[in-house]
């Protein structure tokens, strides 16, 4: 079982007006196979706490721990913390033209994997995907979020959880 701590975890991000403080010591622990709801109103930091966890770089970490199975995601690259494990689905998916969602799909469990699966076995695993989420096949084929409904794009994050299948998945407004 993984588990993702955080203890006293401080972000800010930069304004015109300079950096302001959006989290002020967060502490949380989330063990894989649990559920957790973080809930509160339009501003109070529940975005910037799923983004500053992936590393995106319009967060700067001010204080504070991150560890995903004792290692310390902080000093790790944004790909560096996929490849351990965490996964972020996030609120407004981009649009990749010309890119099939198996062609992602299979790209990204290479980066994961270290070596590209064999195209009849990613095939069988695709397909057996779909069937468990009970998906029709022409999915794979599209290009990945373009014309997407919005639940279309979930199901494509649940796509993505089946074939990668990270330690620990954080989901930005799953109900956007």
């Amino acid at each position: 079982m993984s588990t993702l701590e955080i203890r006293g975890l401080q972000v800010s991000v930069n304004t015109d007006a300079g950096a302001v403080e959006i989290l002020k010591g967060v502490d949380l622990t989330i063990k894989s196979g649990e559920t957790h709801a973080i809930m509160g109103p339009n501003g109070s930091g529940k975005s910037t706490l799923a983004y500053s966890i992936a590393g995106h770089p319009k967060y700067s970490i001010t204080g504070g721990t991150v560890t995903l199975d004792g290692v310390d995601l902080l000093e790790m690259s944004v790909d560096e913390r996929a490849k351990a494990g965490l996964f972020l689905a996030m609120q407004y998916p981009v649009e990749v033209p010309g890119v099939s969602v198996s062609n992602f799909l299979r790209t990204a469990v290479t980066a994961l994997r270290g070596e590209a699966p064999k195209l009849r076995t990613w095939t069988g695993e695709v397909k057996d995907a779909m069937e468990a989420l009970k998906m029709d096949s022409s999915f794979a084929t599209r290009n990945v979020n373009e014309g997407f409904s919005g639940g279309e794009k979930k199901r494509h994050e649940i796509m993505q959880l089946e074939l990668l299948k990270p330690k620990i998945a954080i989901l930005d407004e799953t109900d956007s």
